[in-house]
């Protein structure tokens, strides 16, 4: 039941969040317009990883990220950043790869520092001891992110619902908890 109500407070954050896109003073595909800049980013992230999965104990997550200007919407005020991820576990039989789609809108807090609140989407490849699976999956994240000349750091936490996976453990979902350090480039 937990696990139902998670994914459906999800949807309908998603949902939610959609609803600001119709009001005046927001552009449909800013990379249409010669003065876009997609300010690309492009970093390693490490951390930790928490599976709400049976016997699966919390270890190092680590990944790369591509992130930029949001290319199909542009609000009145602040701006979308584009996240594009992929991140790997590997804990106790349990072996992780998942591939995101993280769009956080961003709220200045100081000179180049900015923090971040989105949702997501992902499909998540995973291993098990006797089955491999692939499902799909929800994320709902924040994040800092300080972008200063060529250098780029950030952090973000996420909690990711995913579908139902069969990994020879017994059917269940890979849900799970990331902290996550950011140090990459500015182009």
């Amino acid at each position: 039941m937990r696990k139902r109500t998670t994914a459906l407070a999800l949807g309908g954050a998603l949902l939610a969040g959609s609803g600001p896109a119709m009001a005046a003073g927001w552009e449909f595909l800013p990379a249409a317009d010669p003065g876009y800049e997609a300010e690309a980013s492009l970093a390693v992230m490490g951390g930790l990883q928490d599976p709400d999965v049976a016997g699966v104990d919390a270890s190092d997550a680590y990944g790369f990220e591509l992130s930029l200007n949001c290319p199909t919407l542009k609000p009145p005020r602040g701006e979308i950043r584009q996240q594009i991820s992929l991140t790997g576990f590997d804990k106790d039989g349990l072996e992780m790869a998942s591939l995101e789609l993280n769009p956080h809108y961003l709220v200045p807090l100081g000179e180049n520092l900015d923090l971040g609140l989105g949702p997501g989407v992902g499909f998540v490849m995973a291993e098990g001891p006797r089955h491999d699976d692939g499902v799909f999956a929800l994320q709902a994240g924040t994040s800092l992110h300080y972008r200063s000349g060529g250098l780029f750091l950030g952090a973000e936490a996420r909690y990711q619902v995913t579908q139902e996976a069969n990994l020879g453990r017994g059917d269940g979902d890979l849900n799970n908890y990331r902290l996550l350090g950011k140090v990459g480039i500015n182009f």
